[in-house]
């Protein structure tokens, strides 16, 4: 099934992000008219997403999919992007989606989507940056090296960090996390999970 839609629509991301905006992240191949074909979960309205999210079942899955699919379109021809969630995984988003999708039910899921990614683009990674391997008693993750700089940055602003801008993950970062998510009233780690990073790039 086939839909041509776009239109705005706003939402929240876990209290930091203000979505807004439509088909803001992509130069979008449109016919004379300006419409597209929209195949897949996202010419559905949000109200079948937030079911699927109730029940998790097979359709939430594959609005999952499609959400994956749509950010590497994005991250293949956005302009000046390698990865437009550098740090944020499927499960955060698909949250966030949840949000705006309980307040707008009505809406296209494309359009939150859209929105979603219109205001993650100023925070992309705009070039190839290494993976660094973070392994803690319990498994382990891998951030971009550059997201880890980012981390440094933040934190020496907050004045949590004095050691080098350098993408390494560091007792002394991992220190200055665990000081952080005390600030912040988040479960003391030192371990940058997905709500420490929420919080310490969009506080």
């Amino acid at each position: 099934m086939k839909t041509i839609i776009c239109s705005a629509g706003r939402f929240r991301f876990f209290g930091a992000f203000l979505l807004a905006g439509c088909c803001a992240t992509q130069a979008l191949a449109l016919d004379a008219k300006g419409d597209f074909a929209i195949d897949g979960g996202g010419g559905r309205q949000c109200s079948a997403f937030s079911e699927a999210a109730k029940k998790k079942n097979t359709d939430y899955f594959l609005f999952g999919g499609w959400v994956e699919g749509y950010v590497s379109a994005t991250n293949q021809y956005a302009k000046d992007t390698y990865d437009i969630t550098p740090w944020q995984t499927t499960e955060l988003l698909l949250a966030a989606l949840g949000q705006y999708c309980e307040k707008n039910p009505k809406q296209p899921f494309i359009v939150a989507v859209n929105s979603m990614l219109g205001v993650l683009q100023p925070g992309r990674l705009q070039a190839k940056s290494e993976l660094v391997m973070i392994q803690t008693d319990k498994g382990g993750v891998a951030l971009y090296k550059a997201v880890i700089e980012a981390m440094q940055r933040k934190l020496a602003e907050d004045k949590l960090y004095a050691g080098p801008k350098d993408g390494a993950f560091s007792p002394a970062l991992k220190d200055a996390l665990r000081d952080f998510q005390v600030r912040s009233k988040l479960l003391a780690t030192g371990f940058p999970d997905q709500l420490t990073l929420n919080r310490l790039f969009n506080n």
